[in-house]
């Protein structure tokens, strides 16, 4: 039996190719398909027959690979692995041509298994059952499969990529050579116009054949890559060539304008005149120019590379990076050096800005993008070209960066990662204002300055500052979103900051705190915020987290760093590692305090353990459950030596919660749930209780505390569609009204009260924590200054515990506090509305939310206990009418109806063109603890196209009155954005005046960013 087969190995025999002309028929018993790349796969068994022509193979099964994506105009290719056994190998049989069926074939081969590609001019027929998807643990012939698409076993199938006959050849095209692993590279010849192109093939002597093409011509190399193509990231290896002329070198006998050869095989390609050399989406244009297509080098005179910048962060760069040169040498497939180099994005001639340098090393690796949800080939969804991934770095010698063709920067060597557009300034800012003075603030890219590559996804920073009232201020920040952290392999997103000033000014903090004494001269922060998914070793699986937020004083966060003062959480020092696992969660942390004259619950350490959404009982029940245990030292914020002079207010009294506490806190929190399906009600009995445990309360002694919060959850849904509502006036094609009543009626008895402990978990920022303390202060809040008593009791109605307690924070096992549950009876009831209509282009409707409409409100049975003698509180609304696509109508409110209780209520409307502006008007009225009646406008409108401004004010017409306004203009050149513009602060008594110089062609604009406004870079679509 192994005697035919090592005489079929060894004589080196082989089939003719099929006729390309005739029909391809695939024929099985059984299939299955997936998506192997840029390939549909199947996998054939049951007996396989394929047919073309006279050929035939007979096997026991198969795994054939298609294009997914059929080239206009070329053959279709099918790549095939067929396998037999010992006893029924894989037959190819000959047939005579005209034989009937039942005839004798007039040639066989048999081997244990067969590999080749088969093209058809014509169509390919599968007469098997419909495909079904396969599963993921797929058979051992689809690993041997893809070893030998790789190439990694074998060589392909000689007599099957004999190359294909486009038209009537000159004359027939050479037997197929003895191929590598290397694959081959399709050659094709066009005319460039309508004029024609005119050839003359002059075969050598030594083997050679030399083409001279004049008139125009189009040059389309194109590779079957047979190494690596299930990987489908190789180098992109097709490349485009337009020229007036052009003399070609070659191996081998060319007698056709359409051939085949191998990849390893001499091609050089000489061309003058009107040079367009495109591969992948990297555009060259030149004068003269010489190309070896097997190395992928050549030297290209009077030329111009314009090649897109990848998604940076989400954001996509929409210009082009623009190298021009008397000279660029192609090393290979990725890599370029110019000489006497220009480096710009602008697409004019004489551009207003540009890098120019003696040599400019230019690396632009590009493989194809696959989408991750098809495992095709990612396309660009306006023109369907393919998209390619670039990963491009330039270094340059004797660099000098140019305004207006005048030098204003010179360095010896930068060595830049293209994805940051950018030439040592990442950022550039001039204002003035009455706090800080004349600013001169820039931020440099470090790695730039060292002539050193950015490792793939850093960004490093150094920050020098000149504040004329306050010091020179200095730091460096530090980015990095990787796959590696510290021999921990995951991905890794992170950003540390350290920034110092030696402080010779005052702080100006707002209204009755202009002229503050920082408690430090030298003052600053060092924060560092990390996160890694861990996918192997010891943590595999886990979440890890760090962060160290340490603040030099009380006040620097406030006057340096006031966005991430006002918005962000507060700034701690500790890790936590988490692991998520089904439906539970374990978390293990720790943290100190670092930052004394803030708030801060130290645990050493904790830890958690939850588990949400766990049926029992025969799916009748469902558990949720939350336990954990610590050690906690409850640390509150020490007092300023001169409150008055530090803070603007005296005196400094602690909360009523703020007593020093350490010792041990043990919890545990359970529920269980009956879930009852009453149609057309849902209905949810529950009860829920929890045992826990402090070490130490505020009087220093320890507690044990219980408690149950049971009740009942209800919901009942309904909904009309009436699809003949019509009205262009509304934009309403069809309309649809859904709403959901939900109540929820809860009993809750705890054995302690809350306000024996201490709030080791706390429920407000520090940033609400110093707000609330000046509400208490006679010489900043007269008027609240009487709820707050001497001794640290606090009036109830402004207790933010209290709250919290009313808004139900205990109601649930993953609630963020332990501290806060009182005795209490609540209804909480709400009701949710959605009108919803079509819109969109016919055939292309979506399903859009055209009015939103939330309400709730809760009723206490024992309002004297639970609401200050009102029955009825908590109410609220969320309002939103989408009216069109670009316009909508807004409204909130809250109200609590007991003395001193908030009640608010607000009203606006909204209009955006991300093109052209937006426009916000809106009305807040606030009433309780204090009154406000807010006007708040906003305008940003991009006036031609050079000129964008922006306006917006805040007006109080109660006691307030003029709160800022803020005005901006800002010029679009070509290359840059200078931007002007007037701040008002008026509880500051700061006015200021900026002055931005961005360039245009970054992917992401602060403009944008703050007017919202598109701003594409010059160029993106075409010479403006």
């Amino acid at each position: 039996m192994l005697l035919p087969w090592a005489t079929c190995l060894q004589a080196e025999l082989h089939m003719p190719s099929p006729d390309p002309s005739h029909v391809l028929e695939v024929e099985a018993r059984r299939a299955t398909q997936w998506t192997q790349g840029l390939y549909q796969a199947r996998l054939l068994t049951g007996g396989v027959t394929i047919r073309q022509g006279t050929t035939t193979i007979e096997a026991q099964s198969a795994v054939v690979f298609s294009d997914l994506e059929q080239k206009p105009g070329a053959p279709r290719k099918l790549i095939v692995y067929a396998e037999g056994s010992a006893e029924q190998p894989v037959v190819e049989k000959l047939f005579a041509e005209g034989s009937l069926p039942g005839t004798s074939p007039v040639a066989r081969q048999q081997s244990p298994d067969w590999f080749g590609v088969l093209l058809t001019d014509s169509t390919i027929e599968w007469r098997s059952p419909p495909p079904t998807n396969a599963e993921d643990l797929k058979p051992e012939i689809v690993s041997r499969a893809l070893a030998k698409l790789r190439g990694e076993q074998s060589l392909v199938r000689q007599a099957q990529f004999q190359a294909p006959v486009f038209g009537p050849p000159v004359a027939t095209p050479p037997g197929p050579q003895v191929p590598n692993s290397q694959g081959f590279r399709q050659i094709d010849i066009f005319k460039r116009s309508e004029v024609g192109a005119n050839i003359i093939i002059e075969p050598r002597p030594n083997g050679e054949t030399v083409m001279v093409v004049t008139e125009g011509i189009n040059i389309v190399v194109s590779g079957i890559n047979v190494e690596g193509l299930p990987e489908f990231l190789g180098e992109v290896d097709s490349i485009d060539l337009e020229t007036d002329r052009a003399v070609i070198w070659t191996a081998g006998d060319v007698s056709g304008t359409s051939f085949q050869q191998q990849n390893e095989a001499p091609l050089e390609i000489y061309m003058e005149g009107n040079i367009v050399f495109r591969q992948g989406d990297r555009t060259v244009y030149a004068d003269r120019m010489y190309y070896d297509v097997r190395r992928q080098s050549g030297v290209v005179l009077n030329a111009e590379l314009l090649t897109p910048l990848p998604t940076i962060d989400g954001h996509t760069h929409r210009g082009l990076v623009r190298l021009k040169a008397g000279m660029i040498r192609q090393l290979d497939a990725s890599r370029f050096v110019a000489t006497d180099a220009l480096f710009t994005t602008s697409r004019l001639e004489l551009p207003s800005y540009h890098l120019g340098a003696e040599t400019i090393a230019f690396e632009d690796a590009q493989s194809p993008k696959i989408d991750p949800l098809t495992g095709r080939q990612a396309e660009n969804p306006v023109n369907g070209m393919p998209v390619y991934d670039h990963q491009r770095l330039a270094t340059a010698k004797d660099t000098r960066v140019y305004l207006g063709g005048v030098p204003v920067f010179y360095w010896p060597t930068i060595a830049t990662n293209l994805e940051e557009p950018t030439f040592y300034v990442d950022d550039f800012r001039v204002r003035s204002d009455n706090i800080f003075g004349t600013q001169v603030l820039l931020d440099l890219d470090v790695y730039q300055l060292l002539g050193t590559p950015a490792p793939p996804g850093t960004e490093w920073d150094l920050s020098l500052d000149y504040l004329s009232e306050r010091g020179f201020g200095h730091g460096t920040s530090y980015t990095y979103d990787t796959d590696y952290f510290f021999g921990l392999n995951g991905p890794a997103l992170g950003r540390a900051d350290l920034w110092a000033i030696d402080d010779g000014g005052v702080d100006n903090l707002g209204f009755g705190r202009r002229a503050l004494i920082p408690e430090k001269g030298y003052r600053g922060r060092a924060f560092w915020n990390h996160q890694q998914h861990v996918t192997d070793g010891l943590l595999e699986g886990w979440l890890a987290q760090a962060e160290v937020g340490w603040i030099s004083d009380r006040t620097f966060l406030e006057q340096y760093y006031e966005a991430e003062w006002d918005v962000n959480k507060d700034q701690t020092t500790g890790a936590r590692f988490k692991r998520l696992f089904y439906n539970q969660a374990l978390s293990i942390e720790a943290n100190v305090q670092v930052n004394d004259f803030f708030t801060q619950t130290q645990w050493l350490p904790r830890l958690d353990h939850w588990i949400l959404g766990q049926e029992f009982g025969g799916d009748t029940l469902t558990w949720f459950s939350h336990s954990h245990a610590a050690y906690a030292n409850y640390d509150p914020a020490t007092t300023p030596a001169d409150s008055l002079a530090t803070l603007g207010y005296t005196p400094f009294t602690p909360f009523a919660w703020e007593r020093n506490a350490e010792g041990e806190r043990l919890a545990t929190r359970q529920e269980i749930d009956l879930p009852l399906n009453l149609e057309p009600f849902k209905v949810v009995p529950f009860a829920m209780g929890e045992v826990a445990h402090w070490g130490e309360d505020i009087f220093g002694g320890s507690a044990q505390r219980t408690f149950v919060h049971t009740g009942v959850r209800a919901s009942i849904p309904f909904w009309a569609v009436n699809p003949t509502i019509r009205d262009p006036l509304f934009n309403l094609n069809g309309l649809a009204h859904k709403v959901v009543f939900d109540a929820e009626l809860s009993y809750t008895d705890a054995s302690e009260d809350f306000t024996r402990f201490p709030l080791y978990d706390e429920i407000e920022d520090d940033s609400l924590e110093e707000v609330r303390r000046r509400f208490f202060a006679p010489l900043f809040a007269p008027s609240l200054a009487g709820l707050y008593m001497a001794g640290g009791a606090i009036d109830p109605r402004v207790d933010p515990r209290v709250y919290a307690i009313r808004s139900g924070i205990h109601n649930t096992v993953s609630s963020p506090t332990t501290e806060l549950v009182d005795d209490q009876t609540a209804v909480r009831m709400g009701m949710r509305h959605r009108l919803q209509t079509k819109r969109g282009a016919p055939g292309q409707e979506r399903i859009i939310d055209w009015l939103t409409l939330d309400t709730g409100a809760t009723w206490f049975p024992n309002d004297t206990e639970d609401n200050f003698g009102e029955p009825f509180g908590l109410m609220n609304y969320d309002m939103q009418w989408h009216v069109g696509d670009r316009f909508t109508i807004l409204s909130d409110g809250f109200a609590d109806t007991f003395p001193f209780g908030l009640q608010t209520v607000s009203g606006g409307v909204r209009l955006n063109r991300p093109s052209r502006g937006n426009i916000y008007l809106g009305y807040r009225t606030i009433r309780g603890p204090f009154s406000a009646d807010l006007v708040t406008a906003t305008i940003n409108y991009r006036m031609s196209p050079k000129w964008i401004g922006s306006a917006s004010t805040v007006l109080d017409f109660s006691d307030a009155g003029n709160i800022g306004q803020s005005f901006l203009i800002s010029r679009l050149g070509e290359a840059t954005i200078t931007s002007i513009g007037l701040n008002v602060d008026e509880s500051k008594g700061n006015v200021g005046v900026n002055f931005l110089f961005e360039p245009r062609f970054l992917p992401r604009l602060s403009l944008t960013r703050r007017t919202g406004i598109d701003i594409p870079p010059a160029g993106a679509y075409g010479l403006e």
